[in-house]
């Protein structure tokens, strides 16, 4: 830990237990999600996707404890993974009528990356920046930034 954060052990212990203690829903959410996962033998995203985790009841601590983190990220992760795909499949459909103009070329875990004529971009934006917000209805809002460059890199 010292090596790769440039703290020590004690002082990571501390910071760690700050921020449950500032956010102590954070820990509720992982205890409840890790006995969910041990009475069910599996989590679910919003959108119903279920991870079966074998190991959640394992004997073995290692095992256990991978079932148990895999348990707590799951839900969080793949409901990304499944926002993100809802939204590829609405901008996917629209784009269809304009495949002569701009094409959906990449994803990278939250981003979408497209090439597009330079006098399309302006319609292109806001036509996929609605398409990602309205991919899901959450208790907050999703927002959505976007960027225009020549490459990935510039659009940041």
């Amino acid at each position: 830990m010292e090596a790769a954060l440039g703290v020590g052990r004690g002082e990571a212990q501390d910071y760690i237990a700050l921020y449950f203690a500032r956010y102590p829903g954070v820990r509720e959410f992982m205890d409840r999600t890790r006995q969910q996962a041990r009475d069910r033998g599996y989590v679910e995203t919003v959108f119903g996707r279920r991870l079966y985790l074998d190991n959640i009841a394992a004997r073995n601590q290692g095992l256990r404890a991978g079932a148990e983190r895999a348990a707590i990220n799951a839900p969080m992760q793949g409901t990304a993974a499944d926002i993100i795909k809802r939204a590829m499949i609405a901008i996917h459909e629209w784009l269809e009528a304009h495949a002569d103009q701009a094409m959906m070329v990449l994803q990278v875990h939250d981003e979408l990356v497209f090439e597009a004529d330079a006098g399309f971009v302006d319609t292109l934006l806001p036509e996929v920046t609605a398409r990602m917000a309205a991919a899901a209805e959450l208790r907050v809002p999703l927002v959505v930034d976007s960027g225009v460059g020549d490459n990935w890199d510039e659009a940041h």
